[in-house]
């Protein structure tokens, strides 16, 4: 190997170093602060569009309407007049039914509602319509992001 391409190596994988290292800070620090927590439990999404046409006929779009009877949802204008704030939290007491974490549940519902009202789809980056990709260090960092921001809420 010539020394510009080892340089040029060095300089990848210091690259990819310093991104996974600055990725493992940031995940610390969010858990440190409990992610922004409201200490009340409640959860919320900023929706675009307007609030009468989101829980038009009683109800919420399906992904948030599967937990409804397990929630306090209210809905509020978001600051500048642009859309409305979905603002939701368990009840005290609830039995939501759930596989796993109750919170990470009503987060995923909250963003897909907010998809399905937005877009009419719930949008997925998985699976790919266009096949597998092949295994590589950056291609695997991409992934396990993409992993994680459907619960978590970072990407």
């Amino acid at each position: 190997m010539t020394d510009k391409a080892a340089v040029a190596v060095g300089i990848g994988v210091a690259g990819v170093a310093a991104g996974l290292v600055a990725r493992s800070l940031v995940k610390k620090e969010r858990q440190s602060d409990g992610e922004g927590a409201h200490p009340e439990g409640w959860k919320a999404v900023t929706v675009l569009g307007e609030a009468d046409e989101f829980h038009s006929g009683g109800g919420y779009p399906e992904p948030l309407q599967h937990l409804a009877g397990s929630l306090e949802i209210r809905v509020d204008p978001a600051p500048g007049d642009e859309g409305f704030e979905v603002h939701a939290r368990i009840r005290e007491g609830a039995d939501v039914d759930v596989d796993g974490d109750p919170d990470a549940a009503l987060r995923t519902a909250l963003r897909d509602a907010k998809q399905l009202f937005e877009t009419g789809e719930v949008l997925r980056a998985t699976p790919r319509p266009h096949g597998d990709r092949p295994h590589t260090l950056l291609g695997s960092a991409v992934d396990a992001a993409e992993d994680d921001a459907k619960g978590e809420g970072v990407l």
